[in-house]
């Protein structure tokens, strides 16, 4: 007779799973609420955009002021537990095994360097379309607008450096529809926030590539994150 589906070996994997998928939930919520804002922040410091409620945030050790409210964090943290599962579960559904094709450009567990790297690369990115737009408003390279096609160069790279799969193309070339799709509906439906120089549907032309450079950097941390929960449950079992 075959041992039974639900015996003891059974129920402590599916303990641990659900035990892995909490934590990671929880880690990538705080990490994406915490970052969030101060990526956010450096859009309304140099009046990109406002929100209609605002909430002012000091941080007196590095003399930070950010303007933000209450739901920016939740939104954020949603973003990272959705970027921070997804891409280690398609790389284990498309890369199954450590030696074929699609492997991240950082391995299936990332060091730290290798994602703290990529997170800070990220935000210098999100810093610039702040501090560029208006320097840039009115410029064109090859018939485009310049800040444009300096964010692209610099997503398109970002993806190329820390990720390198089809998987993760996904979930950034997602991230670039979805993002824009949720603030065209905050800024038009819910009225939350505007942008001070709307292009289309009342969001400038560039944020895709914003969203598209978050991708890498937050599936690195999640790669990183899984891999070092399931080393801590795998070593407490």
């Amino acid at each position: 007779m075959s041992s039974q589906a639900n015996g003891p070996g059974d129920q402590r994997q599916a303990s641990g799973q659900a035990e892995l998928l909490w934590k990671q939930c929880t880690a990538m919520f705080a990490a994406g609420a915490a970052l969030g804002p101060l990526c956010d922040g450096q859009h309304s410091s140099h009046d990109v955009l406002h929100y209609e409620r605002p909430v002012m945030l000091q941080i007196e050790p590095v003399n930070l002021h950010l303007e933000t409210c209450w739901w920016v964090p939740l939104l954020f943290g949603c973003a990272g537990v959705i970027l921070g599962i997804g891409h280690p579960l398609l790389d284990d559904l498309l890369a199954p095994t450590p030696d074929k094709a699609g492997t991240p450009a950082g391995g299936r567990a990332p060091g730290w360097g290798f994602v703290y790297l990529g997170i800070a690369l990220f935000v210098m990115q999100y810093a610039a379309s702040g501090a560029l737009e208006q320097p840039l408003l009115h410029t064109r390279l090859l018939g485009l607008p310049a800040i444009d096609l300096l964010l692209a160069a610099t997503a398109v790279a970002h993806w190329w450096s820390f990720d390198r799969t089809r998987q993760g193309f996904f979930w950034a070339v997602l991230t670039a529809a979805a993002g824009p799709a949720v603030e065209i509906f905050l800024i038009n439906a819910l009225h939350l926030y505007h942008y001070s120089h709307p292009q289309l549907l009342g969001i400038p032309t560039w944020i895709p590539w914003v969203y598209f450079c978050g991708a890498p950097a937050v599936g690195g941390l999640g790669r990183r994150v899984r891999r070092l929960l399931e080393a801590q449950i795998r070593d407490a079992s």
